[in-house]
C-alpha cells in the first residue's frame, strides 16, 4: 500500500491551522483576563502572560509560514533565515522563560517576604532580560554562521546552521534541566515548609487539622505541569531535531517537516492549564466566555471554579447551599473549641507568624 504524501502533507496543514486556531483563542482570551483581572497580575500571573504573548507570536508565525507554504517549498538558508526570523525569536525567547519562571518561583518560596515586597515591574524586567539576550545574541550568531546552502523545506530549525543549531540545542536542554532542578529544589522547600507548620499546630493542640493547600503548593503544581508539556513537546521536538541530523538527507526532511506536530501543543498549554488548574483563571474565563452556548472546559460548574475558588479567595467560605468541605468542617470545630464568650475566635494563636507571612506572601498567585 503506497503512502499518499499530497493527502498527508493536506492533512497536516489542516492540523497545523486547526491547533493554531484552538491556541489563539485561549491565548488572547489568557491575556485578556489578566489585563482584566487585578487578582491575576501576579508575578508569575505576569510571566504567564509574557510567555504566552511569545506563544501567540509563535502561532502566527507558524500561520504565516502555512499560507506561504514554506514547509513544503525548496528554498535556500538564508531566504529561509530571513522568513523565520520573528518566530525564531519568540521560539527562543519562551523556551528560555520557563527557567524564569520556575527562578520566580523558587525565590517565592525560599524568602517569601522578600519576594513580596519587590516591585513588579522592576522585577518582571530583571527577569525578561536574560532571555532577551539569548534571544538576540542567537540570531546575531546565527546571521554571522548563515550559508546559501540548498534546503528542500524551511523551518525554524532547518534555518540555523547545523553548528549553530547543536549548540543551540546544548543551552535549550541546559535551561531546562536547570529549570527541572529547581522545580524539585521548590517542592522539597513547600513539603518542608508544611511539616514544620503542621508540627508547630500539633504542638499548641492535641486536635489533628488539616489545613488547606497553602498557594505554594497551586503554583508548583501549575508550573510543574505547564513544565511536563513544555518537555514532552517542545524539547522531544528539538531534540528529534537534533537526531533527524544522523540520518540521510530524505530522512532528516521529513523528520523536519512532520516534527510540527510535537511542538505546536508548546504554543496552546497555557490557557488549558491555567484553567484547569488554578481557581482563580478559571472563574475569570468563565466570566470571560459566559457569551458562548456551552461551557468550555466545565470552567463554570468544576469544583475547581466552585468550592476551592471560594476557598481560595474568601478565606473559607462556601457558596449558599453549598456543603461546607472537610477542611472548612475541621476549622470551624477548631475555632468553636478556642471562642469564648464576648471574645473573638482564637483561631490565629494557632496559626504560626512565618506561616501567615507565608501565605501572605502567596495570597493572589496561581
Amino acid at each position: 500500500m503506497s503512502i499518499n504524501y499530497q493527502d498527508l502533507t493536506l492533512a497536516l496543514q489542516i492540523y497545523t491551522v486547526v491547533l493554531c486556531l484552538i491556541g489563539l483563542f485561549g491565548n488572547a482570551n489568557l491575556i485578556i483576563a489578566t489585563c482584566r483581572h487585578k487578582t491575576l497580575r501576579t508575578k508569575m500571573g505576569c510571566l504567564i502572560m509574557i510567555s504566552t504573548i511569545a506563544h501567540t507570536i509563535c502561532l502566527l508565525s507558524e500561520l504565516i509560514c502555512v499560507k506561504l507554504k514554506l514547509r513544503f517549498t525548496q528554498t535556500h538558508r538564508d531566504e529561509c533565515f530571513r522568513s523565520v526570523v520573528v518566530y525564531m525569536f519568540a521560539v527562543l525567547f519562551q523556551s528560555t522563560l520557563f527557567l524564569m519562571m520556575a527562578i520566580d518561583l523558587f525565590l517565592a518560596v525560599i524568602m517569601p517576604i522578600r519576594h513580596k515586597l519587590w516591585r513588579r515591574g522592576p522585577y518582571l524586567f530583571v527577569l525578561c532580560i536574560p532571555p532577551l539576550l539569548f534571544s538576540c545574541f542567537a540570531l546575531f550568531i546565527e546571521e554571522i554562521y548563515i550559508n546559501h546552502d540548498d534546503l528542500l523545506i524551511c523551518t525554524v530549525t532547518l534555518a540555523a546552521p547545523p553548528t549553530v543549531r547543536f549548540w543551540g540545542t546544548l543551552v535549550t536542554f541546559s535551561t531546562i534541566f536547570l529549570a527541572v532542578t529547581l522545580i524539585f529544589i521548590t517542592a522539597f522547600k513547600v513539603h518542608a515548609n508544611e511539616r514544620e507548620s503542621a508540627r508547630r499546630i500539633l504542638r499548641h493542640s492535641n486536635s489533628i487539622t488539616s489545613n488547606t493547600k497553602c498557594s505554594d503548593a497551586k503554583l508548583l503544581k501549575s508550573l510543574s505541569t505547564l513544565m511536563f508539556v513544555f518537555i514532552c513537546s517542545w524539547s522531544l521536538s528539538i531534540l528529534l531535531s537534533h537526531v533527524s541530523l544522523y540520518f540521510t538527507k530524505s530522512i532528516a526532511y521529513e523528520i523536519q517537516k512532520y516534527n510540527i506536530l510535537l511542538s505546536l501543543p508548546t504554543f496552546c498549554q497555557n490557557f488549558f492549564v491555567t484553567g484547569l488548574r488554578s481557581p482563580r483563571y478559571a472563574k475569570a474565563y468563565a466570566e470571560q466566555l459566559s457569551f458562548l452556548p456551552f461551557d468550555l472546559l466545565g470552567f463554570q460548574d468544576s469544583p475547581t471554579s466552585r468550592t476551592v475558588s471560594s476557598n481560595f479567595e474568601d478565606g473559607g467560605g462556601q457558596l449558599p447551599g453549598q456543603l461546607p468541605t472537610l477542611d472548612q468542617y475541621r476549622r470551624s470545630k477548631m475555632e468553636e473549641k478556642f471562642r469564648f464568650p464576648g471574645c473573638p475566635s482564637r483561631m490565629h494563636q494557632l496559626e504560626p507568624t512565618g506561616m501567615k507571612d507565608f501565605e501572605y506572601s502567596f495570597k493572589g498567585a496561581v
